[in-house]
């Protein structure tokens, strides 16, 4: 039989070993599980005592490099333990192993990545060490951002989450994990203006509202400035405007693109830099999902700005 393995990404002391323990102890989480085996490469400040584990039948092995998990290491701990589930807290300072993101063979498939992420230390991990904290978010199937306070900047640390990995879940704890109500604070424009002007220093942040609430552009009338980012085959009066997000660093970057019709495309060329004003208009996609398009009024030429990435913050 097949057994569940969770991989728990993040910094030293982000919140792993306490996330563990939430899981552990969440009764709904555990459901029908007997016995629990943790493989730990990293110990934090917060530890697993005899009596938490006895408490949860949970058995920790402790190692330094990945590469002890052989195919004949993972038998013996099957004979050994007999888990239900598998836990493993990984040290964020090293990649993740593509052998934990493809499964510990067939008996050990992977089903989750869960990453903590400590909101007051976040933004300086995210200007000093972002090509860390990618590694450790890009697999990332839910992020709990802990020890929140309702002046935290939501924003920006959403932003660039799901500039790293879109797909990704967030959740957001107050200190000890107790819930906590945020200060989303206005947008930096204003919504139910009869034109929404987005700055160039605001795309970023009107993209990923945009992206996660479409119906609330619905009919409203904007202006974006972007580049020609690229063309959609059979379409002739249809392009991608958008701006780049830098992901890990300067040589790896997404496109944060909307789609823009209405337009004489033959008039202009890849890499252009454009304003558009027009209106917004919810679609669904084949997949279900909603996107948004930009039905153009006017088109004009833009310089390029001297910040050409795109910013949450």
């Amino acid at each position: 039989m097949a057994v569940p393995v969770y991989l728990f990404t993040g910094f030293l002391d982000a919140g792993k070993t306490t996330l563990i323990k939430d899981c552990m102890n969440d009764t709904g989480f555990m459901e029908g599980i007997e016995r629990t085996l943790l493989l730990c490469f990293e110990q934090g400040e917060v530890s697993y005592d005899e009596a938490f584990c006895n408490a949860h039948h949970l058995f920790v092995e402790y190692y330094e490099d990945a590469s002890v998990l052989t195919p004949e290491k993972i038998h013996e701990l099957d004979v050994i333990y007999h888990p239900s589930q598998v836990f493993i807290e990984w040290n964020g300072t090293i990649p993740v192993p593509e052998s934990f993101l493809n499964g510990l063979g067939d008996s050990w498939p992977l089903v989750q990545v869960l990453t903590p992420v400590d909101a007051t230390t976040f933004e300086l991990y995210i200007n000093a060490m972002r090509s860390m904290l990618f590694e450790q978010l890009r697999y990332s199937d839910t992020v709990i951002v802990n020890r929140c306070t309702e002046d935290t900047n939501a924003r920006m640390i959403r932003g660039n989450i799901k500039a790293i990995n879109r797909r990704a879940q967030i959740f957001w704890e107050g200190p000890f994990g107790a819930q906590v109500n945020l200060k989303q604070g206005l947008l930096p424009f204003d919504l139910n203006a009869p034109v929404i002007d987005v700055a160039d220093d605001d795309y970023g942040i009107w993209y990923m509202d945009c992206v996660e609430n479409p119906d609330k552009y619905a009919g409203k009338k904007i202006i974006l400035r972007g580049y020609y980012a690229e063309n959609i085959p059979g379409y002739k009066q249809t392009f991608i405007l958008g701006r780049r997000a830098m992901v890990c660093c300067a040589q790896d970057t997404s496109l944060c693109g909307i789609t823009v019709t209405g337009v004489k495309i033959w008039e202009m060329k890849k890499g252009d830099w454009i304003e558009v004003e027009g209106t917004l208009k919810p679609i669904e996609g084949d997949n279900g999902m909603k996107t948004v398009v930009l039905y153009a009024d006017l088109v004009r030429r833009y310089h390029k700005p001297e910040q050409e990435y795109v910013t949450f913050s």
